[in-house]
């Protein structure tokens, strides 16, 4: 948001619309022994310029995208964003939104499933969404959930499953992928849902034909977690496995990392869970003149319908997000999608092929990855991050060690087609020295 101040005539204005004669009047409804009876301690105000300089002065103490190398990764990823999509996305009808009624197109064409909902909040609440909407369906409380989830998702799923009753089992890892044999030892018929992440939170793609291949043998359904989307511009999507729900977040379609947020959640799925889908579903017909007319339909959300009887809480959605998404796509089209794919699936694997060779880092696991992979470090984490962080090379800031306590010094390296053949022989070089 812009900085807008108002004047002394503009506020009595404002009063005098709304029928009061002092702002105290606006807080009469509090009672007495509520109310904040000092002022706040806050220093004096600043003109718009002087406050502009304030907040610029700050924001030059952090390191940012110009004057660091970034190699951060896991759960919000930097990409390129064309300028068209925020010259779009910002134009005063769309930017002004407020809950999304205008349709958006759907996504659900990359993940090869039946449709798709008008997004989510981000994308571990869509997981969490999807789990308890097969339970409910299936009438089964008891989930299967990958350890190889991010633990930032993995916690929500935890958090929504306490709430709703359902018992999660974690199937733990073999070689840094899901363990197959433990998923045949759990997989039974009481089962609701298998729940995993691919790529997975070390990066590896998982090999999804076997997972569907034993969930289905006990008609278990199944929920793939992709938190890097831009994986689907050449990998085989979910859908064509068999998969019954494919959630994730759409935060590297047009979206800037942001410290972590706002994201956008995307939510596809099979036709049969179409009336139990959370979100909004638009349809598309025709009006009366024969033009074509996009409507919402098959709506349960809890202002249309009872609270208990609703699918959806969504509200105020990150419509701005979801849009973003929309026209980033668009302008990337579907060979361009690709061609991102492949620069980020070829820099990663450069570095990765570097990397290994430098003294104090191995490679625990050499399976299939997209833009990110998974090291361990011959020194902390935490002193070969602040090491880098020295010489201007971000990495990300890991829960890794402390979720996964069998790695060894982990760190997750991401490169997308942001970074350089430079920005390899930089972080090579400085690994090289701060190992030594």
């Amino acid at each position: 948001m812009q900085y807008f101040p108002i004047t002394d005539k503009d506020q009595k204005e404002m009063m005098e619309a709304i029928g009061i004669s002092s702002m105290e009047a606006l807080f009469n409804v509090i009672p007495g022994e509520y109310r904040l009876k000092n002022l706040l301690n806050l220093p004096d105000a600043l003109s718009e310029l002087e406050l502009s300089q304030h907040i610029e002065k700050i924001a030059s103490l952090n390191l940012n995208e110009s004057t660091s190398t970034s190699f951060i990764g896991e759960i919000s990823y930097r990409h390129y964003i064309p300028a068209i999509v925020r010259s779009l996305a910002f134009l005063p009808q769309f930017y002004t939104a407020y809950t999304p009624y205008q349709p958006e197109v759907s996504q659900g064409t990359l993940t090869g499933m039946d449709l798709t909902n008008a997004s989510m909040y981000d994308g571990a609440s869509a997981a969490a969404e999807a789990m308890i909407m097969i339970c409910q369906h299936k009438k089964k409380s008891k989930v299967l959930m990958s350890s190889l989830i991010h633990p930032a998702v993995s916690s929500v799923l935890k958090a929504y499953a306490l709430n709703k009753d359902i018992e999660i089992i974690t199937i733990s890892s073999d070689e840094g992928s899901l363990s197959l044999q433990e998923l045949k030892e759990y997989a039974k018929d009481d089962v609701a849902l298998v729940i995993f992440q691919t790529p997975n939170v070390f990066g590896i793609i998982e090999d999804v034909q076997p997972i569907a291949e034993i969930a289905s043998l006990q008609n278990i359904a199944l929920c793939a977690v992709i938190l890097e989307p831009l994986s689907l511009g050449i990998l085989k999507p979910p859908g064509l496995y068999g998969v019954d729900v494919t959630v994730g977040e759409a935060q590297s379609f047009g979206i800037p990392a942001s410290c972590g947020g706002p994201g956008v959640g995307f939510f596809s799925c099979k036709k049969e869970y179409i009336r139990k889908i959370p979100g909004r579903i638009v349809g598309k017909t025709t009006d009366d003149e024969g033009r074509t007319a996009f409507v919402m339909t098959l709506r349960a959300r809890e202002q249309d319908i009872r609270r208990e009887k609703a699918t959806s809480n969504i509200c105020t959605n990150h419509a701005l997000c979801a849009l973003q998404a929309t026209i980033y796509l668009s302008a990337l089209g579907e060979q361009g999608l690709r061609i991102l794919a492949e620069q980020n699936i070829l820099k990663s694997h450069i570095a990765m092929e570097a990397l290994q060779d430098v003294p104090g880092i191995t490679i625990p696991y050499k399976k299939p990855f997209f833009n990110e992979f998974l090291v361990q470090l011959s020194k902390p984490t935490d002193y070969v991050r602040k090491a880098l962080q020295d010489k201007n090379i971000l990495v990300s800031n890991s829960m890794l060690q402390s979720f996964y306590p069998y790695l060894h010094n982990p760190l997750i390296i991401n490169l997308t087609e942001l970074n350089t053949q430079q920005d390899i022989d930089m972080l090579t070089q400085t690994m090289k020295e701060v190992l030594s």
